[in-house]
Formats: C-alpha cells, sequence, structure tokens
C-alpha cells in the first residue's frame, strides 16, 4: 500500500482550509439562473415586446436585476447565475444576434448592450449587500465568428488575434469522441466558433490572469463553465485555482461517471446531467414510469461523484426544453421543482420556471420575464418560496462542528413505493427536510397512508408540510405518516425552524424542545473520534 507524502497531505489540508468556506456557502445556496438580456430592462418596463425567434436584443440590462433584486430575493434565492459579461460580436442577419452572451469577441471589456463595468459593479455589491452571490458565465473554449470557419477572421479577437492561438479548422464530426470534440470546432457555416487551443501555455496564462482579474475587480463568487467537455481537463485544473472560487461545469452527458470525472479531476462542479435527463424521465413520462429511476441514477451519482451536494441540479435551462412545454400540470411541474430543490446538489433553477414559461429550445426557451409582470402569487412562484424558505431555515439551524457543509446538505432515499408510484427523500444529518414526492399528477387520487420512517426527525415534536401547511406530531422512532393526495408533493420540516417565515402564516410555529434521536444526536462525536483516528493514522507516515 502506498500512502501519502506529507508534502501531499500538507497540500491537500492547506487547499481544504483555504477553499473550505467558499464551497461550504455554496452548498447552502440556491442559484436562480438569468439571460440577462430577458429578465429586466433598466426602464422597468413589463410591456417592451421581445419575440425570441427574432434572436434580437431586447434590452436587458444589470442596472434591470438590480432593480428586480426584490423579485428574485423573495423566492428565497441566495445567488444568481448571469449571462457571459464579455464584449460579443455583432451577429448577423442570418445568425442573429448574441443577446445570450456567448459569442465572445474581445474578453478584455464588458458587454455593453448589459451595461457599463460600474453597472457590473454595482450588481454585485446589490447583491452582496443582501447577502447574496453573484456567479458569471464563462466561456473559455471558442470565440465567435458571423460566417464560414474557414474564412475566420483572427485579428478581429482579443487578445487572441492570431491564428495560432486557435485549434486547426474543422466542425465536430462526433461529439461522444473527446478528440475531436476538443480539437475541432462547434457552429456552422452561418456561426462558426473558432476553437481556443487550451493546451498553449500562453493561452493558459492569459486565461488565469483574465479570471485573477475578474473576480478581484467585480468580486465574482462563482463561475459557470460552459462547454466544460469541450476543454481538456488540464486546462481546467490550471483555471480552477486561479479563480479560486466555486466552478460549476456543463458536461452534457448522461453518464454518471463520465460526468464526475469532471469534478473529480477538472472543477469544484458540475451541472447534474445525469439526474436531468432521469427527472425528464420520470416526471415528463405518459403512462407515468416507475419512480425507481430516480433512485437508480441518483444512487449511481453517489458512486460516481466525490460529492454530490455540490452539483448544480437543474429542472431546465437555456440550452434544454422548459419542462411546461411538455405539460400544463402545475402539479407535476412543481414536483419536478422540488427534487432538484430537495434532494442533492444546488438547486439551479432557470428564469421563468416560476411562472410556467413553455419554451421549447433556443430560441424559443429564452423569453423576456418581464412580459409576465414579475407575478409573485403565482402557484410556482409561491412553492419555490416555501422550498428555499425551509432550505434556508435548515442552514440556519444546522450545528455540525465537523465536515458541517457535507452533513448539512446530504440526502437519502429512505422509501419508494411498491409499486414505484412515489418517493420519499430525507435532506440533511443534523435538522432535516423530508420531500414526498409521485409522478402520477392531477387526478391520481388518494395513495397511502404511507409509515415513514429515518427522518431524523424526533419524537413528539411538530412537523410542518412547507407546501401543503399540514402538521402532525411526529411518532416513535421519528415516524411519519404520509398520504398523497391529487399528486402533490410534500415537503415536511421541524414546525418551529419556520417560526421567523410568512410560509403557512395560519400554522402555529412555535418554538419547542429539541429532541433528538439518539444515533443523530451522537454524530458529532463520531465524526470527531473518527476525524482523530485519520490523523492518528496518517501521523505515523509523516
Amino acid at each position: 500500500m502506498v500512502f501519502p507524502s506529507a508534502s501531499l497531505l500538507l497540500h491537500f489540508v492547506l487547499f481544504a482550509f483555504v477553499h473550505a468556506t467558499s464551497i461550504n456557502d455554496w452548498r447552502s445556496r440556491s442559484i436562480y439562473q438569468i439571460i440577462t438580456d430577458r429578465f429586466a430592462r433598466t426602464d422597468g418596463s413589463v410591456t417592451h415586446p421581445c419575440n425570441p425567434k427574432d434572436k434580437k436584443y431586447c434590452g436587458g440590462t444589470w442596472q434591470g436585476i438590480i432593480n428586480q433584486l426584490d423579485y428574485i430575493q423573495g423566492m428565497g434565492f441566495t445567488a444568481i447565475w448571469i449571462s457571459p459579461i464579455v464584449k460579443n460580436i455583432e451577429g448577423s442577419k442570418e445568425a442573429g444576434e448574441p443577446y445570450h452572451g456567448f459569442w465572445s469577441q474581445d474578453i478584455t471589456k464588458v458587454n455593453a448592450h448589459f451595461g457599463t463595468k460600474d453597472d457590473l459593479k454595482a450588481l454585485s455589491k446589490a447583491l452582496h449587500d443582501r447577502d447574496m452571490l453573484l456567479m458569471i458565465d464563462v466561456v473559455a473554449n471558442n470565440f465567435a465568428f458571423a460566417g464560414p470557419g474557414a474564412q475566420t477572421n483572427y485579428s478581429s479577437f482579443v487578445p487572441f488575434n492570431s491564428k495560432e492561438y486557435f485549434h486547426p479548422f474543422c466542425y465536430i464530426q462526433d461529439y461522444t469522441d473527446d478528440n475531436n470534440s476538443q480539437q475541432c470546432w462547434l457552429g456552422n457555416d452561418v456561426l462558426s466558433l473558432p476553437d481556443v487551443n487550451t493546451e498553449l501555455e500562453s493561452v493558459r496564462s492569459i486565461w488565469d490572469q483574465w479570471a485573477k482579474d475578474v473576480v478581484a475587480n467585480y468580486s465574482i463568487d462563482g463561475m459557470r463553465v460552459d462547454a466544460a467537455k469541450h476543454v481538456s481537463k488540464p486546462f481546467w485544473t490550471q483555471f480552477q485555482p486561479s479563480a479560486d472560487i466555486y466552478t460549476m461545469g456543463e458536461v452534457l452527458s448522461d453518464k454518471a461517471d463520465y460526468t464526475c470525472d469532471y469534478m473529480s479531476n477538472a472543477l469544484s462542479g458540475v451541472l447534474n446531467y445525469p439526474m436531468w435527463f432521469a427527472l425528464n424521465n420520470t416526471f415528463l413520462s405518459n403512462p407515468p414510469l416507475d419512480m425507481a429511476i430516480l433512485e437508480h441514477q441518483y444512487r449511481d451519482m453517489i458512486a460516481s461523484c466525490q460529492d454530490t451536494t455540490l452539483l448544480g441540479t437543474f429542472t431546465e435551462n437555456q440550452d434544454q426544453p422548459r419542462l411546461a412545454h411538455y405539460t400544463s400540470s402545475i402539479t407535476l411541474l412543481k414536483s419536478a421543482l422540488a427534487f432538484a430543490f430537495l434532494t442533492d446538489g444546488i438547486p439551479t433553477i432557470y428564469y421563468g420556471s416560476e411562472q410556467a414559461l413553455n419554451g421549447l429550445t433556443d430560441p424559443d426557451n429564452r423569453e423576456a420575464l418581464w412580459l409576465t409582470g414579475y407575478n409573485t402569487s403565482s402557484p410556482l412562484y409561491l412553492a419555490i418560496t416555501a422550498m428555499n424558505t425551509a432550505r434556508n431555515a435548515v442552514a440556519r439551524a444546522s450545528t455540525y462542528t465537523y465536515w458541517s457543509g457535507y452533513w448539512t446538505w446530504k440526502s437519502k432515499i429512505v422509501m419508494v413505493g411498491e409499486q414505484g408510484e412515489m418517493m420519499v427523500v430525507r435532506k440533511g444529518y443534523d435538522r432535516s427536510i423530508v420531500t414526498v414526492l409521485t409522478n402520477r399528477g392531477e387526478g391520481s387520487g388518494t395513495m397511502g397512508p404511507y409509515q415513514v420512517g429515518d427522518t431524523n426527525f424526533g419524537e413528539g415534536r411538530t412537523v410542518l408540510d412547507v407546501l401543503g401547511c399540514q402538521t402532525q406530531v411526529v411518532g416513535k422512532y421519528g415516524v411519519i405518516e404520509v398520504t398523497i393526495k391529487n399528486g402533490e408533493p410534500q415537503a415536511w420540516i421541524e414546525t418551529d425552524l419556520m417560526a421567523n417565515s410568512t410560509i403557512c402564516p395560519n400554522v402555529d410555529k412555535t418554538a419547542q424542545p429539541l429532541k433528538k434521536n439518539l444515533a443523530i444526536s451522537l454524530l458529532p462525536s463520531v465524526q470527531s473520534f473518527v476525524l482523530a483516528c485519520i490523523a492518528c493514522f496518517y501521523s505515523a507516515y509523516l
């Protein structure tokens, strides 16, 4: 057996110490993803026309986001993810305009359509003043040229202004072949995306410095990395510590081991695409599929990923169809959102999900939110508010000393119905939220009652379903009884944790004495003992 060297262990300890706060903080956050051009205008208009099919700028700005932060924070979100911030090409009649921000031209300047450098700094400050975090989208893989790749004008790019900075022109032919997808170009002859040669040390040094400067100049807290799998992993292992913040990569794959490898060997986290595929199959299938599909994918992710609490768990985004295009069932949409919010990972919710926007794919799924009037009483806005409020309450109440971030946010599937008709998930090993889900939707009648154990709730305590505003007293060994009606999801939490919230205003949320199950109450002591043993074990070899 080979044991780590003293220097390697010291490096690990120092790295964990330096980065622990940032990573732990992101675990407890929930992210609201925004297409900057489509969220809010500076003038506050809720009538300005915007037809996604036109593929043109509609006027959304960073100042517009500042003006609507109450709308976002009102749902309980504690972070936002905005479009790429750098200057883009102006586009063309055939390709459209880069309102989305992904067609980079000059990474030394900001996109003037979204605002000025001072506007971006103001957005960062406004968020931090609210104890919210700012994540930006980053495109390191490619630039953009409005025309055939063979005719690319490299001199128009800054700072990579010559052909030598890019891979030789060839369009990707096989997206399953990493070599082909990393060496060749995305795009087509209408809009080509020149592929940056990220193997060059000169290119890496420029990107590393760019990351440091952007984080420092705009107080950026996190980065979502576009097309991460189109760039070789060694680039990201250098970029990640240069940015020195949480990075979440886009790896479009339904394979858990392939996706999670980018988390182990490249970035802080990745978007949970494998679970997204399973979630779609489970909640959008007709007739409904066995919910054990979700359980299988969940366990596959745990087996493959080093830390599933740092995954970005989502239901839709700018590249994928909105769920509401496939179903008008608010109950099913709410259930899918509940799975994203209350299982492993950082909830990452695409703007407009709360209004059940229903665009199919690019460009139709990039609607102007202002045309909804920022409705704060829509069913999904209220459901998201309830789930976020519960998550935030758990964050405030958690008391772990050791590995707090991981154990606070780790989830566990505690039950799947015998017929695959329902599922129960517990989130948290300190204070818990117990979520009850079915994919049967409206008109499914009554299911249950089910006796649910392994909840981590103390016997005799009162728990509240924040989605249905019903309460019950916990039985022996933490058992609760649940009955599903009309397909509605449930999210149970100790009632007094919601005492200062406006959720379920007619429910008595008076504080109660905390009584923990013995096994749970001993966990911190057990963890302390394990840590001490690990330290003693390694000390013998230092």
